[in-house]
């Protein structure tokens, strides 16, 4: 029987960054900066899940990191992965799928003067709260989405305040996903759950496979409705929402249940 493939999610489901949590000595360097120092931490139990998928499963990131990005993981994925935001997919190989490739170039070339300018235009939006970091994340000089950081996001975050001040033009052409002090503005072509349905279109073209996927996100649910099974680390942004969601819906209808 061939193993499953499971889909999943890198930062805040397998690791975690400083910023997120304090290391402590039995904890696994996940991930590491520009400059190969440390970045990102895997705790005990992350790291008995991953060695866990690794003998059972061909495990497959799914993953806003860019290429680059992913290749400073200190993880072994050897079955393709699912980069950008799903702009761009590697093969087991590592090589870029050009097929897919070219595919979101035709989707979003047309918006190149708007991501062009994006950058500029969020500094110029947040500069009566507080200070960001910008840039457009590129993969073989296309630019995909773009990416705005809080630099001092322990004095209040105001990143959805920033969503709110944006032109009309870019909500018509892009969706947005925030988490903590991360803002992602994206193309509306361009989906982890889009990716994942060419990736498995090759990788499971007969459906005969289980697949299983894994995120901690919002923007991770769409995508994990192509798994078999799918589910959230504990205490994740998707854990918390549905957790309020079915408390707001049963204060509504006064049950659980369908209607």
């Amino acid at each position: 029987m061939n193993k499953p493939i499971v889909l999943i999610d890198l930062d805040d489901t397998l690791f975690q960054t400083h910023r997120r949590i304090k290391p402590e000595p039995h904890f696994k360097v996940a991930t590491v900066d520009k400059n190969q120092s440390p970045l990102s931490f895997m705790t005990s139990k992350q790291q008995a899940m991953v060695e866990w998928l690794g003998r059972s499963a061909d495990l497959v990131p799914v993953t806003a990191r860019s290429i680059e990005a992913l290749s400073r993981v200190k993880i072994d994925f050897n079955y393709g992965a699912i980069c950008s935001h799903g702009g761009t997919i590697l093969n087991s190989d590592k090589e870029i799928d050009l097929e897919w490739f070219e595919i979101q170039k035709g989707h979003i070339e047309s918006l190149n003067s708007m991501m062009s300018d994006l950058p500029d235009l969020l500094q110029s939006l947040a500069k009566d709260l507080g200070s960001i970091r910008t840039w457009a994340v590129e993969e073989y000089s296309l630019k995909i989405y773009t990416v705005a950081k809080q630099n001092e996001p322990e004095q209040g975050l105001f990143l959805t305040d920033l969503v709110k001040m944006l032109p009309v033009e870019i909500k018509e052409n892009f969706y947005v996903h925030t988490n903590g002090n991360n803002l992602a503005i994206i193309p509306n072509a361009i989906s982890k759950k889009n990716a994942v349905e060419f990736y498995l279109s090759k990788s499971d073209p007969h459906n005969e496979r289980v697949i299983l996927g894994l995120g901690d996100s919002l923007s991770d649910f769409h995508f994990l409705t192509c798994c078999d099974w799918f589910g959230m680390p504990k205490n994740s942004q998707l854990h918390k929402f549905t957790d309020l969601s079915l408390q707001s819906d049963y204060a509504v209808r006064g049950f659980y249940g369908n209607v």
